[in-house]
């Protein structure tokens, strides 16, 4: 089974809310909320519920064009509750963020680590009847009951 998801994204002018191209956390969060949703599909064939964010952490920005990395790894699987550590990395960054002379626009910046933006713990849960095992492919298998087992309207 995969224990670790990642989602890997460039932050477009749509993510920001402001003239300087700051990406609010909120929208970071919905990223976040996407890995996580990959990885309780592909251990238990089911979205979650989200329970809440734990020791969350925001070490650095994010802005328009910065090129991220999404990743939530499979801490602790209970019986129906699902725990996952969260990590944000910045990947690249365009030329002129980092005060580069004579950039082109679209010129990027790789670094030659992963910064890291954001970490913290997230608890998931997959209520029992929705535990469909393991999805490797990603693929879910039967992800709907058999319509005799929904009752009659009355």
């Amino acid at each position: 089974m995969r224990k670790v998801s990642y989602l890997s994204y460039n932050m477009t002018t749509a993510d920001a809310n402001n003239p300087d191209g700051l990406v609010p956390i909120g929208r970071q969060f919905d990223f976040i909320g996407d890995v996580e949703t990959e990885q309780m599909i592909l251990n238990d064939g089911d979205e979650s519920l989200c329970l809440g964010y734990h020791d969350v952490k925001v070490y650095q920005d994010v802005y328009v064009g910065d090129m991220m990395e999404y990743k939530a790894t499979l801490t602790h699987v209970g019986n129906t509750s699902r725990d996952c550590r969260i990590e944000v990395y910045k990947l690249a960054t365009p030329a002129f963020r980092t005060g580069k002379e004579n950039c082109k626009p679209g010129d990027m910046v790789w670094f030659d680590e992963p910064v890291l933006c954001t970490e913290g713990n997230v608890r998931l849960v997959v209520k029992k009847h929705l535990q469909r095992g393991a999805q490797p492919d990603g693929i879910v298998k039967d992800p709907w009951r058999a319509l005799d087992d929904f009752p009659e309207d009355e």
